[in-house]
């Protein structure tokens, strides 16, 4: 039975008692958590002291719910804290949070010692599940830090609606926003609870596209208005919770559509799908059709953006894969991975969107988006492993007995896989580009630059290490996202 030791750091531009009340206030510790580990407060005593102890649910694995009580047990105001295990999965728990000033903002350093109960088998169990769960855990905490802390410009005066704003592409788009100066109102079911690495400038209105509850008030005063719908465990449909492209992405859209115009907003955004047709094969592009429908009838000033597959910090598809490789010995597809992709960068797709609503250029047309380059799915797997200095097989899987599998697993409550989902993953994704330049002209960002902005081993902003010397080795200054090393 072995103590295992995490070291991270990063560099936020920021004064070191900004950071040091950001990472105090015990609530933040909901946003710096992945949505997927279903994060629960159990306790309400969130007044930072030595001596308060913090009791929360998590699900890390498999959906199963699982207890935390954290005590703190130092507090040196704005230069560090300690939280301990009292009762959870580990034998042994201890968090050490660091600050220091240094020139242009703050290195926040962490060192985790940690043990895995059940001796021999812990180890074990630490290196194929545990390890692996908290380098994503770092790795998302690092990406919301970064978010969090954005800088942003002088006020343009116009107000922006981003309905899904709290998502990948949605908070991709809302951070974009904020940096230009607009000021940027985040649309969410889940309200405030949904923040995660939105900056406290940007509001969120709770706000439901199923339901309707909360449009209309979340919508008056807005400008323009940007839809980036997407269901929960996007694509892996959920119909007994309604989680669906129909009733999210098609109903979910013209709700919204009805609710800005009464609320008088001007100008739409909505980002659909390559392949978005009346007569589409698959039911997810027809219901992003019907959804364009009701923005080409809107009245509204508005822009299609129908963007092919989108990579970045948080995307659940790409970074997927890497996970993958991260916690097994190989990398398994859900097919050949000979379907031809041209990846685009999330920063590509906010960065359009932005434009989008303000340039004369972009009323009332509908543009394709991809990267400058297209790959096969397994090129640009092969890509992203080599990026992140990780060496694993890619094994191909029998399309068939793959989609079979998932039948049972569509079953459940809370579906891990469905066959629509195996179509959806495997199916290419090219565009025409031409229009998009000719109107808009813009450099999009080749896959491997977009990658190295985040997997790269050896990031200047920010690092994640297991077993490894200290994090109280400097940490250089820079702003980009964890890299394990």
């Amino acid at each position: 039975m072995s103590d295992h030791r995490l070291s991270a750091s990063q560099f936020v531009p920021r004064p070191i008692e900004e950071v040091f009340a950001f990472f105090a206030r015990p609530e933040n510790l909901e946003r710096m958590t992945p949505a997927s580990m279903g994060f629960e407060w159990l306790s309400d005593d969130r007044e930072m002291r030595a001596g308060l102890e913090m009791r929360y649910r998590i699900r890390p694995v498999l959906g199963i719910p699982m207890t935390w009580i954290g005590r703190i047990t130092e507090v040196q105001s704005p230069t560090r804290f300690v939280d301990v295990q009292v009762r959870g999965p580990y034998r042994r728990w201890e968090h050490s949070h660091a600050f220091e000033a240094v020139a242009g903002g703050t290195i926040v350093r962490d060192e985790i010692v940690y043990a895995v109960p059940f001796g021999a088998l812990g180890d074990l169990v630490n290196r194929l599940v545990v390890r692996g769960q908290l380098g994503r855990i770092f790795r998302h905490r690092a990406e919301t830090i970064r978010t969090a802390f954005a800088a942003d410009a002088a006020p343009t005066g116009l107000t922006v609606a981003v309905a899904g704003g709290t998502g990948f592409v949605g908070e991709a788009i809302a951070t974009e926003l904020h940096r230009r100066g607009h000021a940027v109102r985040a649309l969410s079911r889940r309200g405030e609870r949904a923040r995660g690495g939105l900056a406290d400038a940007i509001e969120i209105r709770p706000a439901d596209v199923q339901s309707g509850d909360g449009l209309l008030e979340a919508l008056r005063g807005a400008d323009a208005l940007v839809i980036a719908l997407a269901f929960r465990n996007s694509p892996i449909e959920a119909p007994r919770r309604h989680q669906t492209f129909v009733e999210v992405d098609a109903a979910g859209t013209e709700r919204l559509i009805g609710a800005a115009r009464e609320a008088g907003v001007k100008r739409v955004v909505y980002l659909s799908g390559a392949g978005a047709a009346p007569d589409a094969k698959r039911h997810w592009f027809r219901a992003k059709w019907r959804a364009e429908e009701a923005v080409r009838a809107s009245g509204l000033t508005w822009t299609i953006i129908r963007p092919t597959w989108l990579f970045g910090p948080r995307d659940v598809s790409l970074n997927r894969f890497v996970g993958f490789a991260r916690r097994l010995f190989l990398v398994p597809m859900t097919n050949a991975g000979s379907q031809r992709l041209a990846p685009v960068f999330i920063d590509d797709a906010a960065d359009l969107a932005a434009d989008s609503l303000v340039e004369d250029a972009a009323a009332n047309q509908v543009f394709e988006l991809g990267g400058p380059e297209t790959f096969t799915m397994r090129e640009i797997i092969a890509t992203a492993l080599r990026v992140a200095g990780l060496r694993r097989p890619i094994v191909p899987g029998p399309t068939p007995l793959i989609k079979l599998l998932a039948v049972p697993l569509s079953w459940l409550p809370t579906p891990i896989l469905t066959p629509d989902a195996v179509d959806f993953i495997n199916q290419p994704a090219t565009v025409d580009l031409a229009p998009l330049l000719e109107r808009m002209p813009r450099r999009l960002t080749p896959l491997e630059e977009g990658l190295r902005t985040y997997l790269a081993p050896q990031n200047p902003g920010a690092t994640l290490m297991f077993d490894g010397p200290s994090a109280s080795a400097s940490a250089s200054a820079g702003s980009g996202p964890l890299a394990e090393a």
